[in-house]
């Protein structure tokens, strides 16, 4: 078995006893410093606050003596009996009365000095020690001080023995009473009450160790003790305090001093009150012995038990890792043999060892582990004999790997090459030599920036000479490559550095897409966005642009010039019977004559359908004319023919100058637009120049106005449907009723269509009226019949509602909701709705007479094709328009017509109805004729729907008047 790492050894369960171990004295030993710091400081605390209070009763006594001393001295000083004495029997009688007061102030108030001083400090009587002396000067200036002022003064004199005195003035006497008590018998009464040894230190500037005091006095601290209880040991405990710290540093920490074998604790505390020059401090004495011996027994039982706890937990810790590290031993000195590849020696070591049935740990997981490594080893040394016989073979596959991908770069349809550090080509595929028409030799050590146009040659090799030098992994760019035969193609360059190269080897690999084919479609792309795809010519908006740019020159440079709006006449009905495809043919040879006939300079568009538009700069009116004029004899002038059928062409032009009658687009293009319709409405093929004295203007503002009226009417529900009813002239009774629409004014007047259909019909508004109006008449409909008055309407629809794809659906929503019968349902159109688009109409009309309802043309008759239509679109009802119906009794030619239609209606098998009749004897006439209904104010006048459906019209007694 050989060793891995040789060296000292030491088992695990050392390493976990020994760390263990050294974790728990940490602790161990935190737990009791922190405990034994703890205790000390609680001590500590209740010493200061204790001993603080002690000093702080000790200031207040001094001061309440002070209080007291004042009070008795100002009492004694006026009862004296002075009154009518003076002169030299003042004095007699002032030392007669202080000889009485004296003994009784010595004996009863035990007062320690008493004295009688005049102002200059001489003195009168005297009781007390020393009662010879003179007064000190403190004392003399007190008095001096209490005569002044006329009030008692306080001081405490330490210059002999330390007194606490109170000076009054005798008044109207000049003299001054002095008491005086003793200070340390004061503190010394406090020790009485406290238990505690206290002492009064005095010292200060004026302090004398020659005076006898020698023996109390404190020289390191230039202090006396004046007051001391138990003098004796506590003299020499402040002695030995006062040798072992300044005073200043005395009085900030408590000292602590051993006497004895005794330990004891000294607080110095400032006292106030005394004179200046004077110091004096409380010294609190107290003896610590027994509370720092309890303090030191609960540390070593604290430590003690630490110890005791070490060893124990050291013991289990021991025994519970005993067996499983012996354990983890044994396979440790088995698993090396791994190494070896001795795995039956392994297993069988293992195997020696009992495994623990009931309580598994890691050793026995380990142990389990390594037999099941020993088996995995074992299959792996078998594999890898196996791998290592696969190794050649997967060489070969990876040559064959590497042959493929070189044939790949061969055949890629990518230009692919490669160039080194001075940007010089190394390498090109097959695929870059077929389309630049260079060889491999010829390209081989030439500049990349070579095959580059010149104009980039500079700024793309600036960015290779980026991704050489500064260290940039990837660049893309897009240039154009000069080939062999002078051609130009457009190439997507993708240059990468390669990492890991020598300076003579390929250090940039170049891969390039031929975008050439791309390139052209973006450019066609970018045309269409410009023009319209059928004519060539701009569309509306790039000529919205071109225009804009017009009138902005125009303003500048002060010049005038005009739009011209171009509508091809009757082009809806070349395309409605020759086909969309002649139509576009025809737009393609209007867009050609534009071109021939304008300037270049001209802007042509082609704005939608077959509306176009031209814009031309510095041009005046007059000059728009001629342009118009002649437009518009050219455009007559094309013989136009589809099968044989030769179609005349016209158009109608109208004309705005800028910037006279607009700035913006949207205005010159509103106001040529309504020039144009002028044209129309005056019969086309012609041109209209707007000027300022046109009634144009007026009429687009009535139609912006008459436009707002019907948003609003939508908004607020200002339309009201009115019902006239249709006669069934052969049984005298209402047929059915036709739905009418009016509007209700600001004033509640009633407006009829005539104001605001055509301006709903070009705003776009119509839509929302047919949707409105079909809805709300199918609604009073079912209301109708849900009283059991079953009513047929006949609803009129715009030629704009068979451009709605939503119509159907309503329809046939609504219809399912009310539970309608579809054929209580009769839609009206016009001729010229039918005309608008008659693929559409015939589509719509289909499906609607599928759901049930049925269809009737309205002004029949006015049109050239109304008979046309009578054969390709489904209606079941014609109206003859009103004009062959007015004057019917009075006109031979209509009484014809009207006859004529009614038998050409029944041979198709459609019903009639002939509007406008107005009298008995037009009715008479119709009903000779066969006409199936009549509707007209004969008959009857329209009415609110609301009140029809209320109220249906009766049936006619004798309508004929027979």
């Amino acid at each position: 078995m050989i060793s891995l790492h040789p060296g000292f050894f030491l088992s695990l369960k050392w390493k976990a006893l020994l760390l263990s171990s050294l974790v728990l004295i940490a602790v161990t030993g935190t737990l009791v410093a922190i405990n034994h710091n703890e205790l000390r400081n609680q001590f500590e605390r209740r010493r200061t606050e204790l001993q603080s209070q002690y000093a702080y009763q000790v200031q207040g006594l001094l001061e309440q003596a002070d209080k007291t001393l004042r009070q008795w001295s100002a009492t004694i000083a006026s009862s004296l009996n002075l009154r009518g004495v003076t002169g030299k029997a003042l004095e007699k009688r002032m030392i007669a009365e202080f000889e009485r007061m004296a003994a009784i102030l010595e004996l009863n108030m035990g007062m320690e000095k008493i004295l009688l001083i005049t102002a200059d400090g001489q003195r009168l009587a005297a009781h007390g020690p020393d009662a010879d002396a003179d007064p000190s000067a403190t004392v003399v200036a007190a008095a001096r001080q209490a005569l002044t002022t006329e009030t008692p003064v306080g001081l405490i004199d330490c210059s002999d023995t330390c007194l606490q005195y109170a000076v009054t003035p005798i008044l109207d006497a000049g003299y001054a009473l002095v008491i005086g008590i003793s200070l340390a018998d004061v503190v010394l009464d406090f020790r009485q009450v406290s238990g505690t040894d206290l002492g009064l230190l005095v010292g200060g500037t004026r302090l004398d160790y020659a005076n006898g005091n020698g023996e109390q006095s404190l020289k390191n601290w230039n202090m006396r003790v004046v007051a001391l209880f138990n003098t004796r040991v506590n003299l020499a405990i402040l002695r030995q305090a006062a040798d072992r710290q300044p005073l200043a540093d005395a009085a900030r920490a408590p000292l602590y001093v051993t006497a004895d074998h005794r330990e004891y604790e000294v607080r110095l505390f400032p006292l106030t009150g005394f004179e200046q020059g004077w110091q004096a401090y409380l010294a609190i004495i107290a003896d610590i012995t027994d509370s720092v011996a309890h303090i030191n027994a609960a540390f070593q039982r604290n430590v003690l038990l630490g110890i005791v706890g070490l060893v124990l937990s050291e013991v289990l810790l021991l025994a519970i890792l005993w067996l499983p590290m012996s354990g983890l031993r044994r396979a440790a000195d088995n698993l090396p043999w791994l190494a070896e590849g001795a795995f039956g020696k392994v297993r069988a070591a293992i195997s020696d060892v009992p495994l623990n049935r009931w309580f598994r740990d890691e050793v026995d997981v380990l142990n389990e582990t390594a037999i099941a490594l020993s088996h995995q080893l074992e299959a792996l040394h078998i594999e890898l004999a196996n791998h290592t016989r696969d190794l050649s073979e997967r060489m070969d596959e990876i040559t064959r790997q590497r042959n493929f991908v070189t044939h790949v770069l061969e055949t890629a349809q990518a230009l692919i090459l490669t160039q080194n550090q001075d940007n010089e080509i190394l390498m090109i595929n097959p695929y870059a030599e077929v389309i630049t028409g260079y060889s491999l030799g010829e390209l081989r050590g030439r500049p990349f920036a070579s095959l580059l146009s010149e104009e980039e040659s500079g700024t793309k090799g600036q960015a290779l000479a980026e991704l050489r030098f500064i260290e940039r992994a990837h660049i893309e760019m897009e240039c154009d490559i000069r080939c062999k035969d002078g051609s130009t193609i457009n190439v997507v360059w993708q240059h990468s550095r390669l990492k890991g190269q020598s300076t003579d080897k390929a250090v940039i690999l170049s891969v390039g897409m031929d975008i050439t084919a791309r390139k052209k479609a973006e450019l066609r792309l970018a045309w269409l966005a410009d023009h319209d795809t059928l004519t060539g010519l701009y569309n509306r908006r790039r000529f919205a642009q071109e225009l804009k740019e017009a009138v902005a020159a125009a303003r500048r440079y002060g010049y005038s010039g005009a739009l011209l709006f171009v509508d091809l006449d009757q082009f809806k009905y070349i395309n409605d019977t020759s086909g969309h495809q002649a139509g576009d043919r025809l737009l393609q040879r209007i867009g050609e004559l534009f071109c021939t006939i304008l300037r270049e300079v001209d802007v042509i568009g082609r704005l939608g359908g077959d509306e176009f538009a031209v814009v031309l700069s510095r041009t005046t009116a007059t000059e728009a004319v001629q342009v118009a004029k002649k437009i518009l004899t050219q455009i007559e002038e094309v013989n136009f023919s589809v099968d044989e059928q030769i179609h005349r062409l016209s158009a109608s032009i109208g004309i705005t100058l800028f910037p006279q009658h607009g700035i913006t687009v949207e205005e010159l293009l509103a106001r040529a637009d309504l020039a144009m319709y002028r044209v129309k409405e005056s019969g086309r093929g012609g041109w209209h120049l707007l000027s300022d004295q046109d009634q144009s203007q007026r009429l687009m503002r009535e139609r912006v106005f008459w436009k707002q009226r019907v948003e609003i009417a939508l908004k607020e529900k200002r339309f009201l449907l009115y019902a006239q009813p249709i006669l069934d002239i052969c049984n005298h009774s209402v047929s059915h009723y036709e739905v009418l629409l009016r509007m209700r004014g600001d004033e509640g007047e009633i407006i009829g269509p005539a104001q605001f259909i055509e301006v709903a019909e070009r705003s776009g508004l119509i839509h929302a009226i047919d949707r409105m109006v079909m809805s709300e008449a199918i609604r009073y409909q079912a209301r109708a019949l849900a009283r059991g008055l079953p009513v047929t309407l006949t609803v009129n629809l715009s030629a704009h509602a068979f451009n709605n794809p939503d119509l159907l659906q309503q329809l046939k929503h609504l219809l399912q909701e009310t539970a309608l019968d579809p054929q209580q349902l009769i839609f009206e159109m016009t001729e010229t709705a039918a005309l608008a688009d008659i693929v559409a109409t015939r589509q719509l009309m289909e499906s609607i007479n599928a759901i049930g309802c049925q269809f009737a043309l309205d002004d029949f008759g006015t049109g050239f094709s109304s008979f046309y239509y009578l054969k390709k679109l489904p209606f079941g009802f014609i109206k003859i328009d009103g004009s062959f119906i007015h004057k019917l009794g009075e006109r031979a030619d209509d009484q014809v017509l009207v006859k004529a239609m009614a038998e050409i209606a029944r041979a198709f098998g459609k019903k009639t109805i002939a509007e406008h009749v107005e009298d008995s004897a037009t009715l008479a006439l119709l009903a000779e004729y066969g006409i199936d209904y009549a509707q007209g104010y004969h008959v009857g006048r329209p009415l609110p729907i609301t009140r029809v459906l209320e109220e249906p019209e009766p049936v006619m007694a004798d309508p004929l008047g027979s």
